[in-house]
């Protein structure tokens, strides 16, 4: 696959377009040399969109704000956007680094916490040939998903199984979802995405690492963003030097505004150690790299276990 060209839509109209404003405007041509590369499609996705009412109307819609701001990411239209790409490029770039086979070939993947859909449309770009699927706890955002972006969507429970057959994708991955289970709900998740990843498959996962609980120990906006305070933050980073798995229970009243979560809903925290062994009776640990997800959550990558039977 070739990244210097990644969300380049099929959308003759739409590159025309591009093109035209691309001409037209100096400070695009300064900014992006490349009409047609991935960063300027990326501005054209987000701030683009947005500046160009054409432009809009040849995308796929915006989630209203309601369901951006629940669970799903991104406070703005812009954000919103702009992250989803983020995301989307960095999970690719994971899948070529963790992966057996070129990026082009994957052909199915699984979004799991897909929210309202703000990674998932960007992969609509990036592999348009791709059968994309999202689940999600939340039925609003499912619905959205179903009724204004391509792909197959379903809502779940808070415990398995999916409703997949075994093997089914190519590509699976969790974004900020691990970094909210309590233990048992990690075994039984991820044995349950292991299932439904082919054999040479793999899944991608973020969580909070010591890093993460670092930065709420010395950061307010880290702080209200995980709803730990300073103290608890500097216990975390103490307790994982000793603990491979720490998770706390969110307050009541959060845990009572997030739609479709469990009751003791709250923040994980583990570093490659809990990754390699947590589930090595079922996954092979590929890796992780730190702060990988907005320079903040750890990614981690695993394929179903070699030799063994399906979990």
């Amino acid at each position: 696959m070739d990244t210097n060209r990644l969300f380049v839509p099929r959308d003759a109209e739409l590159r025309r377009l591009a093109e035209r404003i691309h001409d037209e405007r100096p400070d695009l041509r300064a900014a992006f040399p490349v009409a047609d590369g991935t960063a300027f499609w990326q501005w054209l996705g987000t701030h683009g969109r947005l500046e160009y009412h054409e432009v809009a109307q040849r995308l796929l819609p915006v989630p209203p704000e309601g369901l951006r701001a629940t669970g799903c990411g991104g406070d703005t239209v812009a954000t919103h956007l702009y992250t989803g790409a983020e995301d989307c490029k960095m999970l690719l770039e994971l899948a070529g680094l963790f992966g057996d086979g070129p990026v082009a070939s994957i052909r199915s993947v699984l979004d799991f916490g897909c929210g309202c859909g703000r990674a998932l449309r960007w992969f609509a770009q990036a592999l348009p040939d791709a059968a994309l699927h999202g689940v999600d706890v939340r039925k609003a955002s499912i619905d959205w998903c179903a009724a204004c972006l391509p792909g197959h969507y379903v809502c779940t429970g808070i415990r398995p199984p999916l409703p997949f057959p075994d093997a089914s994708f190519d590509l699976v991955y969790a974004l900020s979802v691990f970094s909210h289970l309590n233990l048992d709900q990690q075994h039984a998740w991820m044995r349950e995405l292991v299932r439904v990843t082919k054999p040479d498959g793999l899944v991608l996962a973020s969580t909070h690492g010591a890093f993460a609980a670092a930065m709420c120990a010395r950061s307010r906006e880290h702080q209200q963003l995980l709803q730990i305070d300073a103290a608890d933050a500097r216990a975390i980073v103490r307790a994982l030097a000793t603990e491979p798995f720490v998770h706390r229970v969110l307050p009541a009243a959060i845990r009572a505004s997030a739609d479709g979560v469990a009751d003791d809903y709250g923040q994980a925290f583990f570093g490659d150690a809990f990754a390699r062994g947590a589930f090595a009776a079922f996954a092979d640990y590929l890796g992780g790299v730190p702060c990988a997800l907005n320079l903040f959550q750890d990614m981690h990558a695993w394929r179903p276990r070699r030799g063994s039977a399906r979990p």
